[in-house]
């Protein structure tokens, strides 16, 4: 695969009818323009980490999302050591192309501390105001008095959050790092303001990790929720290693999103964000040199997004 081929002949190649700026828009296109995303619909950009990172914006806007989700860390674009550098250009290409200011992917959490007041003061004074923070793990089997321990490291961090007008996002994502369980994310994030530091919601994580409960945890956490993530699974069996969740398109899976559907957040201003995790070639992982073509990649992206605007978003 050309890494560099022609942006506009990949979209053109992808042929799902999401077009480029100025190219003709067809009927079916107009049809699926008819539904209004309620709020920023942002692509986690993970999946583009084969393409040069001065083609993301313009990819992006051409297959109908209203924001980059940039993962800047170790295994992203680029990391925070090169914020000054690279972030300026990024932005100003979204705010040129009409997209909502970028939200970032972080490993940044209390561990950083030192770092922290910097690393906000550069993302508020590019305007952008939500970034995912780093994932902690438990330093021990004492689980409460470890949530209890980080919750006052939590506090400490939110206090430099409200200083700069900028918020910090946790994901809760299957697994046995903290967050796994919603409820952990309740306890560590006891009695902080959400607008400082809240929680990116993941509700195929939730279901993975609470499949009969879910809905309750949601209803725990929602009004700390100010971003949603949104991706799909079914339980499988592959190359015979037991159930487990199998990443697949969306809305082709067990996702209940019409539960999403009822928070004022989702239908209304908080941040949507589409994470491709199905076998895409390894650019599911962010491998920058993917077995599979460029336009098929961009083509399954496509589809998510039809899936999105048809199923998962009210007409206007």
């Amino acid at each position: 695969m050309h890494r560099r081929s022609s942006l506009k002949k990949m979209l053109m190649a992808a042929g799902s009818g999401l077009l480029l700026p100025g190219m003709a828009v067809g009927a079916s296109q107009k049809q699926v323009l008819k539904k209004a995303a309620p709020g920023p619909f942002y692509l986690f950009t993970k999946v583009l980490q084969w393409l040069p990172l001065e083609e993301v914006p313009q990819t992006v806007k051409s297959m109908g999302f209203e924001g980059i989700d940039l993962p800047v860390r170790k295994n992203g674009f680029f990391d925070k050591d090169e914020l000054q550098k690279k972030l300026p250009p990024l932005v100003s290409a979204s705010e040129n192309l009409g997209l909502s200011r970028p939200v970032l992917t972080t490993d940044m959490n209390i561990h950083q501390l030192d770092e922290m007041d910097e690393f906000l003061r550069i993302l508020a004074g590019e305007g952008i105001r939500d970034y995912r923070m780093g994932y902690l793990s438990f330093p021990s089997t004492q689980i409460r008095n470890e949530l209890s321990r980080l919750n006052d490291a939590m506090k400490r961090l939110a206090l430099l959050h409200e200083k700069h007008g900028v918020t910090g996002h946790y994901q809760n994502h299957a697994g046995r790092r903290i967050g796994g369980s919603v409820w952990e994310i309740y306890h560590l994030l006891e009695g902080i303001n959400p607008d400082h530091i809240g929680v990116q919601f993941d509700l195929r994580h939730a279901q993975v990790e609470g499949y009969q409960s879910y809905e309750n945890v949601y209803h725990v956490i929602k009004k700390q929720i100010r971003s949603f993530d949104l991706k799909d699974f079914v339980w499988g069996n592959p190359n015979g290693q037991g159930n487990r969740p199998v990443n697949v398109p969306l809305g082709k899976g067990e996702v209940n999103f019409k539960l999403l559907l009822e928070h004022e957040g989702f239908t209304g201003t908080l941040p949507k964000i589409l994470h491709v995790e199905y076998d895409l070639g390894g650019a599911e992982h962010g491998n920058s040199k993917p077995n599979m073509e460029g336009t098929e990649i961009l083509s399954a992206i496509e589809k998510d997004v039809h899936t999105y605007r048809e199923s998962m978003v009210v007409a206007n």
